[in-house]
């Protein structure tokens, strides 16, 4: 037998011999609690920090295994971009956003400690919302597109809000308009995904908000494929079963008024050009609009309640593009029907959800939520805000948004929906 001869059977028995180590470390991970299972290794990241503090080293060092073999070998073959340890420019020092007067009333932010109405039986319910969830996800009456389909069935891009932190074992679906800001900075600190000359943040509010909406800064199911290839979905649905599981909700005709204040009552021109200015052409009849937000301001042009829910009602509008993820339903971000969460948490509880949570984390010893800001988009304002907008405009909207309403136990608002 010749040397090339011998040379391709060693190189045939190598690729063999690594298929099948694959195969045994994924049967090894079907039967591996989530301790054993990080996947977002130091081998992904530029340089080793140190650990994050933990009065009992638990369980914040917990997620290391012998599954960085396998990484290197991926990695290998697919270098990624995605998910490293990001490095920001020195910035002041500073634990509360910078707002403006007119930011600072339509964002509603208010950083003094204030007290919900708390629950003298948290657990039960948590366990009630949980069971509503799952109640109307099997009943076979109750029926919203998507519904039925599997998770596999979800298409990769859907699930860009799903974030995952292997350090703690915890996926958190964001909502925008539902404190995502903050629940994203925790996730920041949980995973030491962002640092700052080197050193991880660790209290949430030093983190710049811009820096938190950027999506190089998590990891999220939809950037799997790159970083895993054909084993994404596998990886994912073991994660999905190990890892604790969780989203913050609210009203959803109080998210949309939220999202319409703070996308069009402040100047905005990404969403001036994007949505604002189709919106005052399509339902205000303008026809010639000034070229930037600020200039439209000034002329007083703006985009009105009523225009907002004519585009969303518009069945034209998501031909074109889905909804923007500050008003497209919570359902079609989170994919509650298709994903067990182990906690559901609500905007009008938010205090006292968020301690339980990071208790049934076992990180609030790590740190603290952000103190909330008070919900000035209250839901006592809908009456004020739907008055002007006709009646069967809001009958059609409750159609459209009330598989979020159901699913997640809040009631039917009859008095927007009847004269």
């Amino acid at each position: 037998m010749d040397t090339m001869t011998k040379s391709r059977l060693f190189r045939l028995w190598l690729v063999l011999g690594s298929v099948f180590m694959i195969l045994l470390i994924i049967v090894y991970w079907d039967n591996m609690g989530p301790a054993h299972f990080n996947l977002h290794t130091s081998l992904s990241r530029p340089h080793v920090l140190k650990p994050f503090p933990s009065p009992n080293s638990a369980p914040g060092d917990v997620f290391t295994s012998s599954l960085e073999i396998w990484e290197s070998f991926v990695r290998e073959k697919q270098r990624p971009l995605l998910g490293k340890r990001v490095e920001q420019p020195s910035l002041p020092a500073s634990s509360k956003p910078v707002l403006g007067n007119l930011e600072e009333s339509v964002r509603g932010y208010d950083w003094s400690s204030h007290t919900d109405q708390q629950s003298p039986d948290p657990d039960g319910r948590q366990a009630e919302r949980r069971s509503v969830l799952r109640e109307f996800c099997a009943n076979a009456s109750f029926v919203f597109p998507t519904k039925e389909r599997s998770f596999d069935d979800i298409p990769n891009y859907e699930l860009n809000h799903l974030i995952v932190d292997d350090r703690h074992g915890v996926i958190y679906c964001y909502v925008p308009k539902v404190a995502c800001t903050n629940w994203k900075r925790v996730m920041i600190v949980l995973s030491q995904s962002l640092s700052d000359q080197g050193t991880p943040y660790r209290d949430p509010l030093d983190i710049p908000r811009e820096y938190v909406h950027n999506s190089s800064t998590h990891l999220t199911f939809n950037k799997f494929w790159r970083r895993y290839g054909k084993f994404s979905r596998h990886l994912m649905k073991i994660k999905l079963k190990k890892y604790t599981k969780f989203l913050f909700v609210r009203d959803p005709f109080v998210r949309l008024i939220s999202a319409f204040r703070s996308k069009f009552e402040l100047e905005n021109e990404e969403f001036y050009q994007k949505f604002a200015v189709p919106m005052l052409r399509m339902y205000s009849n303008h026809t010639r609009l000034p070229a930037s937000v600020s200039e439209a301001f000034s002329a007083g042009l703006r985009v009105s309640f009523a225009n907002f829910i004519q585009y969303l009602l518009d069945p034209h509008t998501e031909e074109l593009a889905p909804f923007n993820e500050h008003w497209r339903q919570v359902h079609r971000l989170c994919h509650p029907c298709q994903i067990d969460y182990d906690f559901v948490g609500k905007l009008e509880t938010l205090d006292q959800d968020a301690a339980q949570l990071l208790r049934l984390l076992k990180v609030d010893r790590l740190l603290q939520f952000p103190p909330s800001y008070r919900n000035r988009t209250a839901s006592s304002w809908e009456e004020g805000w739907f008055a002007k907008i006709p009646l069967a405009w809001r009958q059609q909207l409750y159609k459209l948004y009330e598989a979020d309403f159901v699913l997640f136990g809040y009631p039917k608002p009859e008095n927007l929906l009847r004269d």
